[in-house]
């Protein structure tokens, strides 16, 4: 059975708590060990990759070819590396884009929680839209 992710609520009842323990649980040297042989997580990373790819291909191919080119000259974030940077292309997005970045990084949650076997359904009960804490708890379920 598929969770309809609704609100911010889910992020900051559930999935940080989870993320918090088991950061606590485990050394950093460890995680970051962990994380770069583990194959979830590098099937993670491909599933942002590809709804990232896949958002910015539905406002045209020459729109994805320009901020890709932003994003590599302007803020020095290559396509490849943006799922261990996603802090950054948030921001470069919210550059780019102005307000219209918080519509984008829905989409691209959309995408992604239907790429990881979630349906997603988004409210705006506040004006928080934490892109990276949607990816965190993304990457979370997905190892479920």
């Amino acid at each position: 059975m598929k969770r309809a992710f609704t609100t911010n609520w889910y992020i900051y009842r559930v999935c940080l708590p989870a993320i918090e323990e088991a950061k606590a649980q485990c050394d950093l040297s460890e995680v970051s060990t962990l994380e770069e042989s583990s194959p979830c997580k590098r099937c993670f990373e491909e599933l942002l990759l590809e709804a990232v790819d896949e958002e910015l291909s539905s406002l045209g191919e020459s729109v994805k070819r320009a901020v890709y080119y932003s994003l590599k000259k302007a803020f020095k974030i290559e396509k490849h590396t943006i799922p261990h940077r996603i802090d950054e292309f948030a921001n470069a997005i919210e550059k780019m884009f102005g307000d219209g970045a918080k519509l984008l990084e829905i989409q691209i949650m959309k995408r992604l929680y239907e790429k990881v076997g979630h349906n997603v359904e988004y409210f705006a009960e506040t004006d928080n839209l934490l892109f990276l804490q949607y990816v965190e708890a993304a990457k979370l379920s997905s190892h479920r």
